[in-house]
């Protein structure tokens, strides 16, 4: 059975979607937001799903501040401490933190939800691009299984770039569908090419940029369910270990949405010493920035995002540090 502190109380699910900006209408009334959620999902529970994937990518920022804006510079998966940064603080997560709010979230809003972890593909660090013959990182990635009418699909708050922007179902015909126009998502079942039992197949995420180009593995994943303690194994080594990519480099993003708030259009990036903007297909710098403080107001402009002077103070001396 799965634990209780993986769900959250109707006061919490109430400040989840005012921070995803979901049914703000409900605030000029006197229906509350979830009342509003509860009636959608009885009517049709998979837009309703899509609808809150998507103000969740739109609204909570994709990132790794914590291990670098901060004095204890470590991440913490444990269902209370993931709402009070991502939801009261309002403050960036990366998979094991957003993904765990939208699990628990989900749960107690009575989806049939579980997660299981993935492996992401080199070929998001330089490595081989072509499908089937792509090479992966060890497990570090975590993924939701959402069934809905008997059908199962795979859902993912946080990917950061190119990450899904709606539920894919879980079938073996490549179904194609619309990441962040041009860009395109499908998901495929493949073996590892490092598998020595070739019968073993994993659901392989590939997004391609627009409908000309070539698909380029994201992430590939099992199906077996995962326990919060594996994740606090995983997440300890991806927020430690000192290769990991989160440890080496601030990095945050945030999906952009349409103005009724229902499909996203694009996305900002902060990455090094720049933020960017992709709209529908086009990249942009938005802003540039040689001092640390220029970066702290950066992800407060373009993120939302606050932070204490002693946090910022944490990034002196690492990597990460702009100098």
């Amino acid at each position: 059975m799965a634990s209780s502190s993986q769900t959250y109380n109707p006061e919490q699910l109430e400040r989840y979607l005012e921070r995803i900006g979901y049914a703000d209408s409900a605030s000029k009334t006197n229906r509350t937001r979830l009342h509003h959620v509860m009636e959608s999902i009885n009517q049709d529970r998979l837009a309703t799903l899509t609808e809150l994937q998507r103000r969740h990518l739109g609204s909570i920022p994709w990132g790794s501040s914590a291990l670098h804006y901060s004095q204890h510079r470590s991440i913490s998966v444990h269902p209370r401490s993931v709402f009070e940064k991502l939801v009261v603080r309002r403050l960036d997560g990366y998979c094991m933190e957003n993904t765990n709010l939208f699990y628990g979230v989900l749960r107690s809003l009575g989806y049939d939800v579980y997660p299981t972890g993935g492996r992401v593909s080199h070929a998001l660090d330089g490595g081989n691009q072509t499908p089937g013959s792509e090479l992966y990182m060890g497990l570090g990635h975590m993924i939701l299984i959402v069934t809905v009418d008997s059908q199962r699909y795979m859902v993912d708050v946080g990917f950061g770039n190119f990450g899904p922007t709606s539920p894919l179902p879980l079938k073996e015909d490549g179904l194609i569908a619309v990441c962040m126009a041009p860009a395109e998502m499908r998901l495929v079942k493949d073996t590892p090419i490092e598998f020595t039992d070739r019968s073993q197949k994993l659901w392989v995420y590939q997004v391609r940029q627009n409908p000309e180009s070539n698909w380029i593995p994201q992430y590939s994943f099992s199906e077996v369910e995962f326990l919060p303690q594996d994740f606090a194994v995983l997440n300890y080594s991806t927020s430690h270990h000192p290769t990991s990519w989160f440890v080496r480099a601030l990095v945050c993003t945030r999906v952009i949405l349409d103005e009724e708030g229902a499909e996203p259009i694009g996305i900002y990036i902060l990455s090094g010493k720049e933020v960017k903007r992709r709209l529908r297909g086009e990249t942009e710098v938005v802003e540039t920035f040689d001092k640390e403080d220029d970066r702290a107001k950066a992800l407060a402009k373009w993120f939302d995002m606050h932070f204490l002077e002693y946090e910022i103070d944490g990034v002196k001396g690492l990597v990460s540090e702009i100098k």
